[in-house]
């Protein structure tokens, strides 16, 4: 079975990207033909990420299944009709649906006299033949929208191997080594752990937050709100790390002690995962792979559950603990099978 995966290439700054790649090594490890075309520029055909190469977008018209993860380059639009006659598309749904909706909704604010038809996850659940979320909070929304049952759940995963004992381990000098590594969306505003700070060195004097992944575009707003606080204290006193663009996470969150998600919902994006696998547990409002659980934006309930997190660590193997439940939940050779038996399935129904 030929499957051809239609992402940007980026490795070291897309998500969806290194999730794509976890996809295709595994699909392969299956016995599947299976590549990516960058959905967006051509200039990556031939690029090359260590043993993945961007395929030219022709390659495509020779596939079973296409399966999107942000749309479909510009010249395969127009085969999209015919393609579907003998195959099958499948919808990977990887951003949150409020980061989706609040695109819309900028879209509206900006055009404010067009109307807008589309909502893109919806559109994704009605015109692919089949459409995959990744956690339950997406299933909950999107069920509502599933008119033709074409919607399916698969939970969110990595390639643990990535992240095997041993490699290269940033040294903070300050413990807890508390990470944040969210980027500024609706769904996850990554502040409230910036001022929370303050209430958290309170508790534990040596603590310290770690920050990365702040996009250039964003500084002077995140210089401004750090640097300008009473006497420089959140700059001074509360953070150690202060990290813009960078092609790897793994070290920094392999030094870290505790990491801290952002997300209002609870839910897990690639970074938690990572965290988990790595052995460095995560603080979040909600979800059941940690009991670390906030109050959202309650800046005394996050340093309180930091605390605690952080007496268990010392007083508990709770390190090997998130190992093993990243093991057990987050695997995606285990997980890549359920979309194996999906691609098989529609080519059953397809061939009548």
């Amino acid at each position: 079975m030929r499957i051809t995966h239609f992402t940007p290439m980026a490795p070291g700054k897309s998500g969806m990207y290194e999730s794509t790649k976890d996809q295709i090594k595994y699909e392969r490890r299956n016995g599947l033909d299976s590549t990516l075309v960058d959905a967006i520029n051509p200039k990556s055909v031939g690029k090359k990420d260590d043993w993945l190469e961007a395929m030219e977008w022709k390659t495509a018209l020779d596939a079973d299944i296409w399966v999107t993860h942000s749309g479909l380059p510009p010249p395969l639009v127009e085969h999209l009709e015919n393609f579907r006659k003998k195959h099958n598309t499948v919808s990977i749904m990887h951003g949150p649906v409020e980061n989706m909706l609040l695109k819309e909704w900028a879209f509206l604010i900006k055009n404010i006299d067009e109307p807008a038809f589309t909502v893109t996850h919806i559109n994704a659940i009605w015109h692919c033949d089949a459409c995959v979320v990744i956690n339950q909070h997406e299933w909950d929304v999107s069920v509502l929208f599933d008119e033709f049952e074409k919607l399916h759940y698969i939970p969110n995963s990595i390639d643990l191997e990535r992240y095997e004992s041993g490699g290269y381990k940033w040294e903070y000098q300050n413990h807890p080594a508390i990470i944040s590594c969210d980027a500024p969306r609706l769904e996850k505003l990554p502040v409230h752990i910036i001022f929370a700070m303050a209430k958290v060195v309170e508790r534990i004097p040596e603590a310290r937050l770690n920050f990365f992944g702040i996009p250039l575009d964003h500084v002077e707003f995140f210089r401004n709100l750090v640097c300008r606080a009473k006497k420089r204290h959140l700059d001074f006193n509360c953070i150690e790390t202060y990290q813009m663009k960078t092609s790897s996470l793994v070290p920094f969150i392999r030094g870290a002690d505790i990491g801290f998600n952002s997300n209002y919902s609870g839910i897990m994006s690639r970074v938690q995962m990572e965290m988990m696998a790595m052995g460095v547990p995560v603080v979040s409002y909600n979800g059941d792979y940690t009991k670390y659980h906030a109050k959202i934006f309650d800046l005394n309930s996050i340093a309180e559950q930091i605390e605690l997190c952080w007496n268990d660590l010392n007083s508990t193997d709770l390190s090997n603990e998130c190992i093993e439940y990243a093991h057990k939940n987050f695997d995606r050779a285990f997980h890549v099978k359920q979309y194996i038996k999906l691609y098989e399935k529609l080519q059953e129904e397809k061939n009548g």
